[in-house]
């Protein structure tokens, strides 16, 4: 069979993979003309880092590990002046890791021969035997199934399932600070490899992820996969920041950075000094979302994974791990030689039920920069 992929995220790039490693063709379709950066850090947690090393080749996966970032140590809570209200250590994690998001979709794009860029699905057209999927440049590509792995604001799952309701839980600044020697130096021990959260009297809150890899990336590339093509991602600050009110319209990066500047103003210099040296353009905002659950639908050539079935607040995160897990599954089950029907009716009843357990779960624990602390 066939497999077309409308999105090339982390998700719809490793279904690719997992499908190839099984012996099925797939062929990967997303909206962007290029590889731009879709945020900062990713924390893989078990369920993550097994999916990646089902699905990708040995050396890919070992790729992914070596330039995993460093683990962060302690969480700690603070007040704006950098007085901790919280802290507590954290125990070495016996398996996931963290990693550049850019990175990983680097390795996820690596020997995969059949992606195309520039393509944005619109809709599809299903018949008995194959699907057709409809790009906006007026082309289409004709398969036995189409994977709907194309985000949030999903063409697929629109006319798959009008009626699936996406609720809007708020918005977050996205921003990035290269990491220099002065920096570092004037950072203050918990803003450093640590998860971290600051938290001020008005509901302003911040929180700053250290992002260091553990193997250089051109050495780790050298030694285990060099014909692997990934950027040298230095060290960097990746900091969130919420705010009270609604999300700004028609602002740039420059504004939307001012406004977190704004933000800060007042606070210990270490949080400032931060915000203050970011790279402004690489400042975007983020509106949180959350899926409510649906019925398994009854169309036989469309299926769905991810943010485009079940998008869920990043509070716990879950969404990129989860996303990882509906592409193991889904490749299993489609290279396990039942019938291509049932192998996707088996994903869909699997998939509704742990993805829709983790979207409540995110809504119930909210935490880090996506919790609001109690009036």
């Amino acid at each position: 069979m066939t497999v077309l992929i409308a999105g090339g995220g982390i998700g719809g790039l490793c279904l690719a993979h997992g499908l190839r490693r099984s012996g099925l063709p797939a062929t990967v379709f997303e909206r962007s003309t290029d590889l731009r950066e879709q945020g900062y850090r990713i924390s893989l947690k078990g369920v993550g880092e097994q999916a990646l090393r089902a699905c990708l080749p040995p050396d890919l996966f070992a790729l992914a590990a070596a330039t995993a970032l460093r683990p962060a140590t302690r969480m700690v809570f603070l007040s704006p002046d950098l007085v901790p209200k919280f802290a507590k250590p954290i125990p070495e994690a016996r398996e996931g890791f963290g990693v550049h998001r850019l990175t990983l979709r680097e390795i996820l794009l690596t020997a995969l021969p059949d992606v195309h860029f520039g393509k944005t699905c619109t809709g599809f057209t299903a018949g008995h035997e194959e699907v057709r999927a409809d790009f906006a440049d007026g082309s289409s590509a004709v398969g036995d199934l189409l994977v709907g792995a194309d985000g949030v604001t999903s063409a697929v799952r629109r006319k798959l399932l009008p009626e699936a309701v996406i609720d809007d839980l708020g918005w977050a600044a996205y921003g990035r600070t290269p990491i220099t020697a002065e920096l570092l130096a004037q950072t203050p021990d918990d803003l450093i490899d640590t998860f971290n959260r600051v938290i001020a009297p008005d509901g302003t809150a911040v929180a700053i992820a250290t992002c260091r890899s553990r193997t250089p990336i051109p050495e780790a590339v050298a030694r285990i996969a060099p014909y692997a093509h990934l950027t040298d991602v230095g060290g960097y600050f990746s900091w969130t920041a919420t705010m009270p009110g609604p999300r700004p319209s028609r602002v740039d990066p420059a504004g939307l950075h001012a406004r977190v500047l704004d933000a800060v103003r007042g606070w210990h210099s270490g949080v400032r000094r931060i915000v203050e040296a970011a790279d402004v353009a690489a400042t975007f905002p983020v509106t949180i979302t959350s899926a409510r659950p649906v019925a398994r639908w009854a169309e036989p050539r469309v299926t769905l994974l991810g943010d485009a079935i079940h998008t869920m607040s990043p509070g716990r995160g879950d969404g990129a791990n989860v996303a990882l897990r509906d592409a193991h599954l889904l490749s299993d089950l489609l290279g396990s030689g039942r019938p291509p029907a049932q192998a996707k009716a088996d994903y869909e009843t699997q998939m509704l039920e742990y993805a829709f357990a983790a979207v409540a779960a995110s809504r119930e624990t909210p935490f880090a920069p996506f919790a609001r602390p109690a009036s």
